[in-house]
């Protein structure tokens, strides 16, 4: 009797995610805003950005979907839920919390073993879109992460306006000479298939547009502990 109870109860407040439909996994890094460890805008092996686009970069091939990143969050749209639900091998179900529990598992090792500095968790979340919302939602994020990123910059200028209309922020932002390390990441990095692609010609011209970017060579590193 309870274990029918219980199953019932489980299945009425889990989720399905649709298996025809987008499916969206998006993280955002815990307290990494906060870290005075970590700058956005340092880009080099083994920085904070550089392992993120490096991880975008393998689960947007591996399952041949978008992702927009910037400041601590990510999104990753994958058309084909199939090709992730079937890979993490949950017994079939789309369960939206069983993806995320072990895609997030798969998320949090590939990313700290290239951010070696710090073990950085992260706060997940699964859900389907309809697939002619896809857009919508990267423009959607697009603004929120704007949003951080020029807050973010202009803090660390010891300026806060976080009250301020965007277009005033960003106006004060452009006073400043490194304003282009701002305005190179400030509305998100879009992904699609392990390629960095233009992001406006995607939402205005429906173009997919693949952008040249050199990423710092991961360099192994070996445990010389037992030694």
């Amino acid at each position: 009797m309870w274990r029918n109870y219980f199953f019932q109860i489980q299945s009425k407040y889990n989720m399905r995610a649709s298996l025809t439909e987008p499916l969206v996994i998006r993280f955002d890094g815990k307290d990494v805003t906060k870290s005075k460890d970590i700058n956005f805008f340092d880009i080099y092996n083994g920085s904070f950005t550089d392992a993120f686009e490096k991880t975008v970069k393998f689960f947007t091939e591996k399952y041949h979907g978008y992702s927009i990143f910037g400041s601590d969050e990510v999104s990753f749209i994958f058309p084909n839920p199939m090709l992730v639900i079937a890979d993490l091998d949950v017994d079939k179900c789309n369960r939206t919390n069983e993806i995320i529990a072990l895609f997030s598992q798969l998320f949090f090792h590939h990313f700290n073993s290239l951010y070696i500095k710090d073990t950085i968790f992260w706060h997940g979340k699964c859900f389907s879109i309809p697939s002619n919302k896809l857009k919508s939602y990267i423009k959607y994020r697009s603004g929120n992460i704007k949003n951080v990123m020029v807050t973010y910059f202009l803090k660390k200028k010891g300026l806060s306006m976080g009250n301020d209309k965007m277009e005033e922020r960003t106006e004060k932002a452009k006073e400043y000479s490194d304003y282009k390390l701002l305005e190179d990441y400030q509305d998100g990095i879009l992904y699609f298939d392990g390629n960095r692609i233009d992001i406006n010609d995607f939402l205005e011209k429906d173009l997919i547009t693949k952008l040249e970017v050199d990423l710092p060579e991961s360099i192994e590193y070996i445990d010389l502990s037992s030694f």
